[in-house]
């Protein structure tokens, strides 16, 4: 016995002092916050909310609308198993949450402004106001995303959520009490990127031809016109010959007025070169790389150029769009609502939309065909997936097995 006790006090030696669990050094790390420069509406929120407008929302429109119209499955997740996903009733208190956030917010306007939220600044957040003596939400209220900060924390990874509306004292909520969904940065693991960032210099290109045609047309159709004379113009004569050229056939009204000149002036159009033309018919392209960026096909925006074709482009599209675009967004958010606002109610519940692509759905029918005639499944089990009453006879209930 003293041969072993001193093998084991040797070992032991040997061994040294149990470790200690290492200071959570990379929480520390990710607490300091990546600061942008700024002066950009690149780096600014409500800057970011602005440029809402043009083939930016209607690429956004289209993705938030598609968004809006999916219901989100609620179910017990106890296996991956379809049979082991059991769905919660439409009584249950998180689907009553979803389908009426709060008073004055309907479901489809929640999921709505969280996609465009997302699609613009890359950030959404949720105020999920508690009921009275319980833990679970009672309200879901849609934050604007300028007037939040994160402030990071060493051991929590976030410390708190500071809420501050224009004109009012910033308030502190406690990290329970917001649920911030985002897109993923590699900058910054406390603040979303979105879309819109990442194309804020085709968004800027496009505004300014926008302002070009806009100026171009306001200016009137009448090409610029270039004045010659062999006489000497002294600058006051020049300056009263275009103020007078310009009074006399600026703007839409005026630019078919006939031009009558004198003391030996002629006149010849001002052309634009094929490079500024090319600058003036670039919107086109700016279009397309927004939509590209976004990933919204331009059918799904309502541009149908080759309308021969018909319902062939609109079913392409929305498959594209569908597969694309929108179900990896469903994906995101049923991941963060099921692990910051499903695992309140419990550790099984779980947040899942629907695949929502036609082509999916029409596999789909074309799969329960065939697992009913190999007997796989049976055809309540079908009919029990497809959200659809069980036949009440029980011969529904066994497989069909082929002979």
């Amino acid at each position: 016995m003293l041969i072993v006790r001193r093998i084991a006090e040797a070992v032991k030696a040997l061994r040294g002092a149990p470790e200690k669990p290492a200071p959570p050094k990379i929480a520390s790390l990710l607490a300091q916050p990546f600061a942008p420069a700024a002066g950009w509406w690149r780096d600014d929120p409500t800057e970011q909310l602005r440029n809402y407008q043009s083939w930016v929302y209607a690429a956004v429109n289209a993705i938030a609308q598609e968004v809006a119209k999916q219901r989100p499955h609620l179910f017990l997740n106890t296996g991956p198993a379809e049979h082991e996903q059991a769905a919660l009733p439409h009584t249950h208190p998180l689907a009553r949450l979803l389908d009426n956030p709060n008073p004055w917010l309907t479901a489809w306007e929640l999921w709505y402004l969280t996609v465009a939220y997302l699609e613009l600044t890359g950030n959404c957040f949720w105020y999920v106001a508690p009921l009275r003596h319980a833990d679970v939400p009672g309200e879901i209220w849609v934050v604007p995303t300028p007037w939040v900060t994160v402030v990071p924390d060493a051991a929590r990874f976030v410390k708190e959520y500071r809420v501050a509306a224009p004109n009012t004292r910033a308030e502190s909520f406690d990290p329970a009490e917001i649920i911030h969904l985002k897109y993923p940065n590699p900058l910054d693991p406390h603040w979303g990127l979105s879309p819109l960032q990442a194309n804020a210099l085709t968004v800027d290109a496009n505004v300014e031809l926008l302002k070009s045609r806009r100026q171009t047309f306001l200016a009137g159709p009448r090409p610029g016109v270039v004045l010659r004379t062999d006489q000497t113009l002294t600058d006051q004569t020049v300056r009263r010959l275009e103020e007078k050229l310009q009074a006399k056939f600026g703007g839409r009204e005026h630019w078919h007025r006939p031009l009558v000149l004198e003391q030996g002036l002629t006149a010849s159009p001002w052309t634009l070169t094929p490079a500024e033309m090319d600058f003036l018919n670039s919107s086109k392209m700016t279009r397309d790389e927004i939509f590209a960026l976004f990933r919204v096909p331009p059918p799904v925006a309502g541009l149908v150029e080759n309308v021969g074709l018909g319902a062939d482009i609109w079913h392409g599209a929305r498959a594209l769009f569908c597969e694309g675009t929108v179900q990896p967004k469903l994906d995101l958010l049923a991941q963060a609502l099921t692990r910051d606002l499903g695992r309140r109610y419990g550790p099984d519940v779980a947040v899942a939309f629907p695949d929502c692509s036609p082509r999916v759905q029409e596999q789909r029918r074309t799969d329960d065909e065939l697992d009913a005639k190999l007997g796989l499944r049976t055809y309540n089990e079908i009919r029990r997936a497809r959200g659809l009453r069980p036949f009440a006879d029980p011969r529904f209930d066994e497989p069909i097995l082929p002979r």
